[in-house]
């Protein structure tokens, strides 16, 4: 009998010390697999940065004074075939929001913006801001040619001499990238791309005639796409300049068309440089100071009522929500960036 009870309380005991050590084991593993498993939160996804807007408008093609290479850009012309290529390179490297082309002409031919001249800073930040972008890539093609080198006479006969020929093709691209909130141009670049290629010739009579056709329109299209890279690279390493630019907020002075519940609708929009998100100042005239003489107004003075942000900007108006203060009505002043 006592031989019985020593074996159950060695069983017992056993039975203990078993689960000692399997509490113990748990509690050193369980750190570990909470070390090895991470706890994914929402703050820990990280969120892709916003692409700033961009529009490519046409380059300018005047000055080369090359008209017999339209063929190159597939039937559009050669200021469009570069406005296009730049965009189309643009759109591949990811760095920027590129505006559809549709959309650019159709703002134009609307508002008959350009029409009187080449596109300057100032007429391509107006353009920009009526598209809703937050700059504009405007230039001008300099130089878009091919250059013929005949080298000397190599065997003759008759007269008939063999001889070499050497093309190069060069294709010159200046771009200015401009602020449509500043007009400022944000950064001035060149790109040029030159494309050699050798043939085999007859000289008759000191007249060079082309055994094998050099394909201008190939090399000046090769040409163009080095010089469009370049032009590329350097635009993309702007890209911060434009965030940089696009915060900033340009002064306006406006004035409230419409209350309606929490929103307010004033008189600017997208010609003015505003953005959604933006802070407009509302605020209250509280007193004039006229002249005595004629009776102008020589000043306005104004105290805050409340604030609004914009949540929807147009071309000649902008609506936004209440974001303080109260009693708001037609007529109250709205100011930006001051």
């Amino acid at each position: 009998m006592q031989s019985h009870v020593k074996l159950a309380t060695r069983s017992l005991n056993l039975l203990c010390l078993f689960s000692l050590l399997s509490t113990a084991n748990l509690s050193l593993l369980t750190p570990i697999v909470n070390a090895q498993t991470p706890i994914l939160t929402e703050n820990s996804q990280t969120q892709a940065p916003q692409r700033q807007r961009v529009a490519v408008l046409d380059f300018d093609f005047a000055d080369t004074g090359s008209v017999n290479f339209a063929n190159i850009f597939g039937g559009a012309s050669p200021a469009q075939g570069v406005s296009n290529l730049i965009a189309n390179a643009l759109v591949k490297d990811g760095s920027y929001s590129v505006i559809e082309r549709s959309k650019i002409d159709a703002i134009l031919q609307e508002q008959d913006l350009g029409a009187s001249g080449r596109i300057n800073p100032e007429t391509a930040a107006q353009i920009g801001r009526v598209l809703g972008v937050d700059a504009v890539i405007i230039g001008a093609v300099t130089q878009f040619n091919i250059e013929e080198n005949n080298s000397g006479n190599g065997f003759c006969v008759f007269g008939v001499c063999s001889a070499k020929q050497k093309s190069r093709a060069i294709v010159q691209i200046d771009a200015r990238l401009v602020s449509t909130t500043t007009a400022e141009i944000l950064a001035a670049t060149q790109g040029k791309g030159e494309v050699d290629k050798k043939s085999k010739a007859l000289n008759v009579g000191g007249v060079y005639h082309e055994s094998k056709n050099a394909d201008p329109e190939t090399l000046l299209s090769a040409a163009t796409e080095l010089a469009v890279s370049e032009i590329t690279r350097e635009i993309v390493a702007s890209a911060a300049k434009v965030t940089t630019a696009a915060s900033f907020t340009p002064n306006v002075n406006a004035v409230v068309a419409d209350v309606t519940n929490n929103l307010v609708t004033i008189n600017k929009g997208q010609e003015a440089g505003l953005k959604t998100g933006m802070e407009i100042s509302i605020e209250r005239v509280a007193k004039e100071i006229k002249d005595p003489e004629t009776g102008k107004t020589l000043r306005a003075l104004t105290s805050p009522i409340g604030t609004i942000e914009l949540t929807e900007v147009g071309q000649g108006f902008a609506t936004g929500k209440v974001t303080n203060g109260a009693g708001f009505k037609r007529g109250d002043m709205a100011k930006a960036g001051q």
